[in-house]
Formats: C-alpha cells, structure tokens, sequence
C-alpha cells in the first residue's frame, strides 16, 4: 500500500511540474538571454566610467536635477554590484561553530572559472576546498547543439573526501584510524529536450587509496581499490538562482539513479567487529529532489526543497548523509547540525526558506527544516534558523546564520546550536 501511494505522490508531482511549467516558463524566453537583452524598455541607461547602470525612467527624470541625490544612488548600485555581480575568481571562508564539545568546521574555499579557454568551445572552472580540489571541463553544443559534454577531474586527500567515516562496535562515527583518499573522473553527457526536461548519464570511475593512521596489531585495513558508477539523470523544470542571495525562482524536480562496482573489497576492522565486505562490492543509489521558488516584491524570496535519497548496499565510503548550517552551499541542510553529521542508509528531508532585504545592504533569512531517517534506523529530526546577510563596505558580503536543531524521535534529546559565519571575496 505504502508503495502505491508513493506511486501516486510521485505521478501527481510530475503532473503538476507538466502543467505549470509552461506557464512559468514560456518557451520564447530564453533562460540564457542576457541582462541586456532582458533590459525593460522602461528603463534609462547610464554609463559612469566602466560600468553601466539601468534605472527606472521615473527615478531617472527625479535624479536627473539632483546629481548630489543621483551620486549616491549610482554609490549604491555599485556597492551591491560588487557582490551580486558574476565574479571569474572568488574566495569564500566559511566556518560552522557548534555550541557544544562538537568540532568546529572551517573551510576556506577558492573558485575561479574561464568560458572557451584557448579560443576553444571548452568552459573550464577550478575549485579548492580544503584538501580537495574540483578541474571541471564543458563544451557546450557539443557533439549537437543541445547537449553538453562534461569532465570532471577530483582529488581528494586526507579526510578531505568527506567519507572518512566508520563504525565502532556498530556505531557510526568518524574514522580516525586511517585516511580516506580517492582520484576520480567523470564523464557526462547531457541532452535537452522540449518541454524543459533534460536526461543525462555519467560516468565516474574513481580510485580509492588508504592511509593508515592509529591502529591496533590485529587490525585489518580497507583494499585500496578503483570502482566504477555508471548514472543515469533525468530532469524536468526550470529553476533559475540570480546574485549572492540566490533568488530563486521556478520548479524543477531532478532525479537520478547509479549502481557502482568495486573491482575488490573485503571485510575490515577489528576481529569480532569486522565491517562489510563482498556484500558491499556492488551498490546502488538512487535520488529525487524537488526545488520550487517563488519571488515576490523584488526580493522576497519563499524557497521549498524536498529530497529523499537512499541506496542498497551501502558502507561509510557510499552512505547518503544529510546536515549543516551552511547558507549558500549545495548541501542537504538541517540546521543546527554541523556539516554530513548523518550518515544513514535511507532517508527524505525537507527544507523552506524564507527570505527578504530589510534595507539594500541587510538581508534577513528564516529556515525550517525537517528530516526522517527511514533505516537503519527511525529518527525525526528538526531544525530550524534565522540569519543575515550584510553588505560592507567594498562590496563585502558576510553571512551570520544561528541554527537551531532537536532530534525528536527515537528519543528526544536536548537542542543543538550551531553558529555559522561566511564571507567571500572575488575579481
């Protein structure tokens, strides 16, 4: 019964993604037209120095005998185009503060990207994360005109995989007796097609690498192993995430399914808590996300993400995990929880967002967010958070975000805190 009511939940969801989509999204606007082209005829164009500003005729003909007045204005849209512009470089740092003994997360990050590098059709982008780094590749049009061939380059080091995780004595907690490193490339090949849906498969082969760190005489290390991912992508809507504050606007849900193959894997540990082997030679995982934005008022901005994730056969190198309190990152959040802090074999969550500027240079976030672990074990968890997004002076953006998080059931258990403070730079 309960498989045929998702059936159902399922089929209605597309139905309604089908039936709104072209009304939200007619197909003569294109979603890559430029700001120029989008330009409203309503509007007066400025140039000062290097940049160009497009103001609201009334405004225009208010300012125009009032340069004091049309200065600061100018002043202004500068300030916050440093930050909403499309920046080729940027350094972001990030940390997670748990109120608790919990560890505290710190990431500095470096991204930077170049469209048709060498005079070629190739985008390539560049980012830094700790000790894991990301080369991406993109040719667009390619080998036709709508599709997209992508490769994907990472190398990750020294916990930097985010799967250093283990077990102990049936407890799942990070693993501090060796390292976890892996080299991979993917390869992806993506059509559209009408009616703003888009399939895609991938494929990652990736090799993994273990570093022993602190372990006991009888202790057996993981196979340093290679495994192969083929997937399979399926996506229909269209969502569109404009400036630092990523209005979002649209819906869009977004599937996907892959099953893996270890070429060697065998059991590990410590004799009487050995952890899975040949079982776990072969995995499968499999996703669905739902995103649908709304933005009203210029910048009030309502935001619903659901996302159910699970697999067969997974062990701590595959496991879905879910948690964080960081904004402005793709990660499945629950706030006031510190980054991947759930890894579990199953499990659905549910994010909305609600945001809006108090004045130009302050913005105010509010989040709610629930979440069910679905095996190996039951669990209902809740989190939610405010925060804001202030612009300095220069154009500096940083972000302020207090999570607040409470795991109700098995058993309820005291509230998390967890305080997250970002602020990014670019050229």
């Amino acid at each position: 019964m309960i498989n045929n009511f998702t059936k159902y939940i399922a089929a209605f969801l597309i139905f309604i993604i089908l039936s709104f989509t072209s009304y939200l999204f007619p197909e003569e606007n294109n979603p890559e037209q430029t700001d120029r082209e989008k330009a409203s005829p309503e509007q007066i164009e400025i140039k000062r120095g290097d940049s160009i500003y497009h103001i609201p005729k009334d405004l225009y003909y208010y300012l125009i005998n009032r340069p004091e007045e049309m200065m600061k204005y100018l002043q202004r849209m500068e300030y916050y185009r440093q930050a909403e512009e499309e920046l080729n470089s940027i350094i972001v740092f990030v940390a997670e503060l748990p109120a608790d003994n919990r560890n505290n997360i710190y990431a500095p990050i470096f991204m930077t990207k170049s469209d048709k590098i060498f005079g070629t059709i190739t985008d390539f982008s560049f980012k830094w994360v700790g000790y894991k780094t990301t080369l991406d590749f993109k040719q667009k049009g390619f080998p036709w005109k709508n599709m997209t061939l992508s490769e994907t380059i990472i190398g990750s080091f020294l916990y930097a995989s985010g799967t250093n995780i283990g077990f102990n004595r049936g407890k799942l907690e990070e693993e501090s007796r060796f390292y976890t490193n892996y080299f991979s490339e993917i390869l992806t090949l993506k059509i559209k097609l009408p009616f703003y849906t888009s399939a895609a498969f991938a494929l990652d082969s990736r090799q993994y690498f273990f570093v022993e760190r602190e372990t006991s005489e009888n202790f057996t290390m993981p196979l340093n192993h290679y495994n192969i991912f083929p997937r399979i992508d399926l996506g229909i809507g269209y969502v569109k995430e404009d400036g630092i504050d990523q209005l979002t606007s649209g819906i869009e849900l977004f599937s996907w399914a892959g099953y893996g193959i270890r070429n060697r894997w065998e059991e590990w540990g410590e004799p009487g808590d050995m952890q899975t082997g040949e079982k776990a030679r072969t995995f499968l995982i499999y996703s669905s996300k739902l995103t649908a934005g709304l933005l009203f008022r210029k910048n009030h901005n309502l935001v619903l993400r659901a996302h159910y994730k699970g697999g067969t056969d997974n062990d701590f190198l595959s496991q879905p995990r879910f948690g964080g309190t960081i904004d402005n990152a793709d990660i499945d959040a629950v706030h006031g929880f510190t980054l991947d802090q759930f890894r579990v074999k199953k499990f659905g969550l549910a994010n909305l967002r609600y945001g809006f500027n108090i004045i130009e240079r302050l913005r105010f976030n509010l989040f709610l967010d629930y979440a069910r672990i679905f095996s190996p074990d039951t669990q209902n968890i809740f989190g939610s958070g405010y925060g804001f997004r202030i612009i300095a002076w220069g154009g500096l953006p940083i972000w302020l975000t207090h999570g607040m998080g409470k795991i109700i059931t098995p058993e309820k258990k005291a509230v998390d805190h967890v305080f997250m403070i970002m602020t990014a730079a670019g050229w």
